[in-house]
């Protein structure tokens, strides 16, 4: 069985180079993944975590292992939060729209209490990849 990770990276011809470690969203989670990862035969260039608090017990790790990011790894987050634009962090993260989703939400909300909304409506948000210097490319 594979996931939409593996999918993807197999898509782009790096299936054979994908790990996925599952782990609580949480700083506590990235970290113990990140432990898992890094200190594994085939350590990773680059780890992307499923939220920019993980990315972060990433980097602790990394950290703690005495890896330079983004020299010797690349982190990169998942949400585009205000922890990830901090000065002393400067965390590359996925932005997935969520001002206009919550935006988006509140007017059809508003829309179907109103009466002027009998239907669900599907919509759709494109995320962007935001770099900052947590990410470089891998030294050869």
């Amino acid at each position: 069985m594979t996931d939409g990770y593996t999918e993807a990276m197999e898509r782009h011809g790096l299936g054979g180079r994908t790990q996925v470690c599952r782990a609580a969203y949480s700083d506590e989670g990235g970290y113990k993944a990140g432990m898992s990862l890094l200190t594994g035969e085939d350590r990773p260039t680059a780890v992307m975590a499923g939220a920019d608090v993980a990315a972060l017990g990433v980097w602790r790790a990394a950290h703690e292992l005495g890896l330079r990011v983004p020299e010797d790894v690349s982190i990169v987050g998942y949400n585009n939060t205000a922890l990830a634009d901090l000065a002393t962090v400067q965390l590359t993260s996925v932005d997935q729209a969520g001002h206009d989703m919550g935006n988006t939400a509140a007017r059809l909300l508003i829309e179907r209490v109103e009466g002027r909304r009998e239907h669900a409506v599907q919509t759709t948000m494109t995320p962007r990849l935001v770099v900052r210097r947590s990410t470089s490319a891998p030294s050869t």
